[in-house]
């Protein structure tokens, strides 16, 4: 059974999120996992390069949409085949979320609970050219259960390391672990297997800075 306060708390919702991923910065100082570590800051302020997205950042059930004139009809919201129309070659539809967690359930909570939305007009200039439809809006949207899931995802898997962290060291609420008398392999193997909660999908370097062989992921952007 779990011994730390933190678990109890963060399980129950009594404290937020951002609260259980900034203590987790501090825990993963103590057990020397620079990985972890990185993990939870890019959670908290978001990520910059897409091949540092967790796969569970990627989307993948996406929709483009335009607003503008066919022919003799205004369109508002209108379904687009982007990707047939700039070809699949030069247009990923990969959807990569790289909002901090903040952002995100902020989003969740607001008015706009309909769709996560990717500003993608500058493709108007193409799409004219090849259809004669003329675009004065074009985006890529995914519904808002999607950003639901990726929270719920990081939750659980905050909560998954956690529990190891408390299983492996004890009661964490004092924030300060004392490795010093772990055997440093098991000390490396332990930090692995939690970073493998984190990468399911990536393979693991058990190593002095726990490494991780990074997948081939495209570039994408951030919604504007």
């Amino acid at each position: 059974m779990a011994k730390s306060k933190i678990i109890k708390e963060f399980a129950n919702n009594e404290i937020s999120l951002e609260v259980a991923l900034n203590r987790l910065i501090i825990i993963a100082s103590d057990i020397e996992n620079d990985e972890l570590a990185q993990w939870a800051e890019n959670e908290l302020n978001g990520y910059h390069e897409a091949s540092k997205l967790p796969v569970y950042r990627i989307i993948e059930n996406t929709r483009f949409l335009y607003s503008g004139i066919n022919g003799n009809l205004n369109v508002t919201n209108a379904p687009l085949q982007l990707t047939e129309i700039i070809g699949a070659d030069k247009l990923d539809d990969k959807f990569y979320i790289f909002d901090g967690v903040e952002s995100l359930i902020s989003f969740v909570n607001s008015q706009n609970k309909y769709e996560y939305a990717k500003d993608l007009t500058a493709y108007a200039g193409i799409v004219r050219a090849k259809t004669g439809v003329l675009c004065t809006l074009i985006k890529q949207v995914i519904p808002i259960n999607e950003i639901v899931n990726i929270i719920s995802t990081i939750k659980s898997k905050l909560l998954k390391v956690l529990i190891a962290l408390d299983k492996e060291y004890g009661c964490l609420d004092k924030l300060d672990i004392d490795i010093t008398h772990k055997d440093p392999k098991k000390v490396r193997k332990i930090n692995s297997i939690i970073i493998n909660y984190i990468y399911e999908d990536r393979s693991i370097k058990i190593g002095d800075k726990n490494r991780i062989d990074s997948t081939d992921i495209q570039s994408g952007e951030k919604h504007g």
